[in-house]
């Protein structure tokens, strides 16, 4: 192909990325990150404080890869950034459910799923990942001894039950970490 020829279809890609750049679907998309301390751009960014459509900022992420990145934390973490959370596809539904899972997602939209996993902690609270719902059954002697526990530690059923996992783990660890005493 002739270097003429190069240039004209780059010159033609960057008018039309020009041209997507200056969309109001773009432009609010974009300001409402910017606005939100998500993202910094050295162009002009006009803010935008309301809500915005998953659609939109689907269709901007393809225009600004960084957009894609932040979406499914955003979705977990600050779900009143959108207006229709409830209508997402299929591979960004996914997304957001494995992260709910703690698990890492597969890539989405060409973004590895390890980059997406990177912001949730760094979201909302910060360092704290969202929580997942256990349900057990207590006898009434268990029940009662960790009512006891929660009073005299004076922290929650759940602080308690959190302790006891990890004093249980670090002893687990400890135990299989000690090499077997020769006799």
């Amino acid at each position: 192909m002739r270097p003429a020829k190069l240039v004209e279809r780059a010159q033609a890609r960057y008018a039309k990325i020009q041209r997507q750049r200056r969309d109001p679907r773009y432009q609010r998309v974009l300001g409402r990150f910017v606005a939100a301390g998500l993202l910094r751009t050295s162009a002009p960014t006009k803010p935008h404080r309301g809500p915005i459509r998953v659609a939109d900022a689907l269709w901007a992420g393809e225009l600004e890869p960084r957009i894609l990145e932040l979406l499914p934390a955003l979705l977990i973490k600050k779900p009143s950034f959108f207006e229709n959370r409830s209508e997402l596809p299929d591979d960004l539904a996914d997304a957001v459910s494995s992260l709910r899972r703690a698990e890492i997602p597969t890539e989405f939209r060409g973004i590895p799923g390890a980059d997406l996993a990177r912001w949730l902690p760094r979201l909302g609270r910060s360092g704290a990942a969202p929580t997942r719902l256990r349900c057990f059954r207590f006898s009434a002697d268990e029940s009662r001894l960790l009512t006891q526990l929660s009073r005299e530690l004076d922290t929650t059923d759940t602080a308690v039950v959190r302790r006891a996992l990890r004093e249980l783990g670090a002893a687990l660890l400890k135990e299989r970490v000690q090499p077997e005493s020769k006799e």
